[in-house]
């Protein structure tokens, strides 16, 4: 078959030597016992296929975008109680934001490897370092800001210590793939201090700060558990707080990372992207690979049937034994 080709679930002495033994076992008892005769052979041809599965058969498929040059991504993402302020466009909280862009960008960089870090008073890796974009649209989704309970103030670079240990461990371990920050939040400093700078020297060789949230600010929901809130978060006097974005501590922060500062209120994340990204970084990603459709699931579908027959089969023998035991005891 045109562009019929082999990518083994197994190592490939391992997926062969497997498959041998599954279907000489069949093919022995089907030479053996000529009383079951037909269940065997179903059982050889159910090891066949499964044999073949081992070996991941496929087909030419379409030509897919694959990034050229190695990447590892970090997104660095701010989700203290004022992620959950409801001025992102739509009447939606910032964390909105954070969900819409980091699937986009991840989109836009195939090939890559992704991290996804997030914050309140301390830093913490929620997803370490993977090529597998379902798991980092798993760790977005489930993405939360903290317990408002539990909320007592924090600072805006908090992350930088982690940071810098993530990129130097990569850097020393991966010299080849460039490292690249994205940091999604709104700039607001909440524990009465001001902002250490980040400090990561040229650890960072791409990437933004991507801003959200308004000047004017909104309320931010109370989080009681995970999942849940009780109306909006409130001051000691009754008052509904207010969290207000800073764009000037946002830019402050992408002139410490050597980054762009790009201001977001959803819709493409090309434009973004054109700016937040070193040109051969985001040029790179556009080079195309041929991909495979996998026949593997065709084969387990077969495998399954045949032993569903066998498997009717052998209840039909049964019922007829135990019919015919009944009625001899009947008689």
């Amino acid at each position: 078959m045109k562009g019929l080709g082999l990518h083994p679930v197994l190592p490939w002495p391992v997926a062969v030597l497997l498959g041998l033994v599954l279907v000489g076992l069949c093919v022995a008892a089907l030479l053996t016992r000529p009383a079951q005769r037909r269940r065997w052979a179903l059982r050889t041809g159910a090891a066949a296929a499964v044999a073949l599965a081992l070996l991941g058969p496929g087909v030419a498929g379409a030509q897919a975008p694959q990034a050229s040059r190695a990447i590892n991504v970090w997104f660095v993402a701010d989700t203290t109680s004022s992620a959950m302020a409801r001025d992102y466009p739509g009447g939606k909280p910032r964390l909105d934001g954070y969900r819409e862009d980091i699937p986009k960008i991840a989109e836009a960089l195939p090939g890559a490897r992704f991290s996804l870090v997030t914050f309140d008073s301390s830093a913490r890796a929620t997803m370490p370092l993977t090529t597998d974009t379902n798991a980092l649209q798993t760790a977005v989704d489930t993405m939360s800001q903290e317990i408002t309970l539990y909320s007592a103030g924090s600072s805006i670079t908090v992350a930088d210590e982690y940071l810098r240990g993530a990129l130097t461990k990569s850097k020393e371990r991966y010299p080849e793939r460039a490292r690249v920050v994205f940091y999604l939040g709104d700039g607001e400093q909440t524990n009465g201090q001001a902002p250490t700078p980040f400090d990561l020297g040229d650890l960072v060789d791409g990437g933004a700060v991507l801003g959200y949230g308004t000047a004017k600010g909104a309320p931010m929901a109370n989080l009681t558990s995970i999942g849940e809130s009780d109306g909006d978060i409130t001051t000691t006097d009754g008052q509904t707080a207010i969290s207000k974005a800073s764009e000037d501590d946002l830019k402050k922060l992408a002139e410490q990372l050597g980054v762009p500062y790009v201001h977001r209120e959803g819709g493409d994340i090309a434009p973004a992207l054109a700016q937040a990204e070193p040109g051969e970084l985001v040029e790179d990603a556009s080079a195309s690979t041929p991909t495979h459709v996998s026949l593997v699931w065709v084969l387990a579908t077969l495998a399954a049937a045949l032993l569903l027959v066998d498997l009717w089969l052998v209840s039909r023998d049964v019922s007829r034994i135990t019919r015919a035991a009944r009625e001899m005891e009947a008689s």
